[in-house]
């Protein structure tokens, strides 16, 4: 979020279901958009507010964090915790088989994502990328433990024919 204090903190929103868990991280990656990820291990970490305070090895000046303002700390995939019952990580979604309610595959999830409005599906049909909203309208079906989601053929068709149009 921002630098804080003249010692190199910095505070961060968690993204955790579990706001305690900053005590357990040591080594984390650090995200810009357009940049690689830079590994970091934390030295010190503590809640302040409503947010986790952080401090960096070597990076004990605030110069030298303001430019990971805005970063999104990362864990690695073996450190990250269950989804809580009912809850799902995006990324657990990815290479999924995108089916019709016959079940014949018509492509495959790319991707999830967290949009203002409704979470949305980044599908890959018949070789064209498009978007779908997450809606009982469009998604059906969600088979976490076959990797499937069912989709509504009809609506998929109408949004590839206005990708067409375009």
């Amino acid at each position: 979020m921002r630098t804080h204090g003249i010692s190199g903190g910095i505070l961060c929103k968690p993204l955790s279901h579990d706001f305690e868990r900053h005590s357990l991280l040591k080594k984390v990656y650090l995200e810009l958009p357009g940049k690689a990820l830079e590994e970091v291990i934390i030295s010190r970490s503590e809640i302040y507010g409503t947010v986790w305070k952080f401090h960096f090895e070597g990076l004990d000046l605030p110069e030298l964090v303001q430019p990971f303002v805005n970063a999104y700390v990362l864990v690695s995939e073996s450190e990250r915790l269950p989804a809580p019952e009912g809850e799902f990580y995006f990324s657990d979604f990815e290479n999924f088989e995108a089916i019709d309610t016959d079940g014949n595959i018509i492509g495959k999830v790319l991707s999830v994502k967290d949009m203002p409005s409704v979470n949305v599906f980044n599908l890959l049909v018949k070789g064209q990328e498009i978007i779908v909203p997450w809606i009982d309208d469009c998604i059906s079906n969600i088979d976490t433990e076959n990797k499937k989601i069912a989709v509504n053929l009809e609506f998929i068709q109408t949004l590839l024919a206005t990708n067409r149009l375009h």
